[in-house]
């Protein structure tokens, strides 16, 4: 009795290890679901190649797995598989640990599931997965199927994520197991996941947050004449600017919701349904009135296609999904142009000499200490190997010959190493590339998570901080800004739109609050030193409203 291989009609060996077991005299022949892989010997009894052998030791301790399971028919969740059997005449399906993002992928759905959905599942599946492999109790082999996962495991993963990864990101992994550990989970076996608490507590909600940072008004005017020669982007990040609204809002505006008569937009936003009016002035107009007869339904349709895409007229039902657009959605694209844009407008002045490049050795020694920083995995063992073979001086054709990865993934290891070390590692550089330039104006490293994706701070979004920050530090009512921007709560326009700077908020409190509380005189200024109270206003982006009305006053007097 054993692991067995069965022939079929064809006198071939079938695709799948089964067992053999004797109970009461009477021999049990059952499919172990393991698939026999690698070259099959012509006698079973001598040793084959080390596929096939290494599919024989999965097959042998699925054997022992399932005959202690058979053996055990006292055990309560026994009873309850055979109750389902007799009720349903199915059996019970485990689900492997290993298998568990193949299947839950493979299940039939209404809608077709989004490229990053699909590698969010993926990525969480194979890290729970290692995760289990290394997690063995003591004298017990470690879990291969979900009922088997306890949730001290799921806390324990749980944990281990929270190291290195993002409160959201942390929830979205846990989101994604949950749900398809409840879909896979036999009935009556208690989801491990369903007790695991994503959300920290009130004392340390938001600690580790980065929020988008506001443009001053001085960076603003600096942003937008730096577009002005982008037929493409200008129009766009000036409908942003002046509309705070989202970037996929703006891209989708229609005709049909901007009312140029009245001087108002009525748009639905796409991400809560809201419905809200917005007026036009000037700036905004003057884009919508160069644009008013484009022949299309959209203000934008050049950025409305690259957020939709343009589906392939000849694509058809069961088709290769490749083929379903004529040009792939790219709204990666749109952020790509606007954070490439920030970098221009506030990259700082180039030195008239050139700095010195730095060492090799001191590349060398720092890119593989932010490297083993990293964490443990393909991509860190990736990026060292890359990167020590480029310091030796191998070239990047020469890697990508050698090791089979693709010129970009070469390209890209390497240039994660020159963002963490802040240096150029690409030989014949002298300065930091395009990429580098656009991380260090619109990303920022999180304090925690070291290694993985750093936080945007701007982006289109940022525009939309913007002006909120800019129309509340001005005076503008909140129940107004909301009616602009959509949002339900005052707590959430708080919490991550309203981001004033430091000089900015003091600046605020300062002319609000009285002298006995800020120690700032009320005396009354000459008309000279007016004017110079104000332009420091403006230089520090505090300029309201009503300081512009007086500066003109002020100016004529002076």
């Amino acid at each position: 009795m054993g692991i067995i291989l069965k022939r079929g009609r064809d006198g071939n060996y079938r695709t799948h290890w089964y067992g053999k077991y004797d109970v009461d005299g009477k021999a049990h022949v059952f499919n172990l679901a393991v698939p026999v892989k690698g070259k099959t010997p012509a006698n079973l009894w001598k040793r084959g190649d080390a596929a096939f052998e290494r599919s024989r030791k999965e097959a042998q301790t699925e054997y022992i797995r399932t005959v202690e399971q058979a053996r055990g028919k006292g055990r309560a969740e026994y009873l309850v598989e055979r109750l389902i059997e007799m009720k349903t005449g199915r059996s019970v399906d485990h689900v492997r640990i290993a298998d568990l993002a193949d299947r839950w992928l493979s299940m039939p759905r209404d809608g077709q599931l989004t490229p990053a959905y699909v590698a969010g599942i993926k990525s969480a599946c194979r890290q729970f997965k290692v995760f289990m492999r290394t997690r063995k109790p003591k004298d017990k082999p470690a879990a291969v199927y979900l009922y088997e996962v306890t949730q001290p495991d799921a806390g324990a993963f749980v944990e281990k994520l929270r190291e290195r990864l993002s409160v959201k990101s942390v929830k979205e992994y846990v989101g994604l197991l949950r749900s398809a550990f409840r879909r896979f989970l036999p009935p009556g076996v208690a989801n491990p996941f369903d007790g695991i608490v994503t959300r920290r507590n009130r004392e340390t909600a938001g600690e580790d947050s980065v929020h988008r940072k506001p443009f001053t008004a001085e960076e603003l005017e600096r942003l937008l004449k730096a577009a002005q020669d982008d037929t493409f982007l200008y129009p766009l990040v000036v409908t942003a600017a002046c509309t705070g609204m989202r970037r996929g809002d703006v891209a989708t505006l229609r005709w049909r919701d901007v009312d140029l008569q009245a001087g108002m937009l009525l748009v639905k936003t796409s991400k809560t349904g809201a419905q809200v009016e917005i007026p036009i002035f000037s700036p905004l107009r003057n884009i919508l009135e160069e644009r008013k007869d484009n022949g299309s339904e959209y203000v934008f349709p050049q950025a409305f296609l690259m957020m939709q895409g343009v589906p392939n007229p000849a694509f058809r039902e069961g088709d290769d999904k490749s083929k379903q657009y004529r040009y792939k959605p790219n709204p990666g694209g749109l952020t790509w142009r606007f954070k490439a844009l920030v970098a221009r407008a506030l990259a700082k002045e180039k030195p008239k000499h050139p700095p010195t490049p730095p060492d090799p050795a001191v590349i060398l020694a720092e890119g593989l200490a932010a490297i083993d920083c990293m964490p443990e995995g393909q991509r860190r063992d990736h990026t060292r190997d890359t990167f020590t073979r480029y310091m030796a001086g191998t070239s990047l054709r020469q890697i990508v010959k050698q090791t089979g990865f693709s010129k970009p993934a070469v390209s890209g290891w390497l240039s994660d190493v020159s963002g963490m070390i802040g240096k150029p590692v690409i030989r014949n550089r002298t300065d930091m590339d395009v990429r580098n330039r656009i991380a260090e104006h619109t990303r920022v490293v999180r304090e925690k998570g070291q290694g993985q994706r750093s936080a945007s701070i701007r982006d289109w979004h940022a525009l939309r901080a913007t002006w909120v920050t800019l129309a509340l530090t001005a005076g503008v009512p909140m129940e107004l800004v909301r009616r602009v921007t959509g949002h339900a709560t005052v707590e959430i326009v708080l919490k991550h739109y309203f981001r004033p700077g430091r000089e900015q908020f003091k600046a605020i409190l300062a002319g609000a609050l009285p002298a006995v509380l800020t120690g700032v005189k009320s005396e009354k200024l000459t008309p000279a030193e007016e004017l110079q109270s104000l332009s420091d206003k403006a230089k520090t982006g505090t300029l309201t409203d009503a300081d512009r009305k007086r500066l003109h006053i002020v100016a004529k007097l002076v």
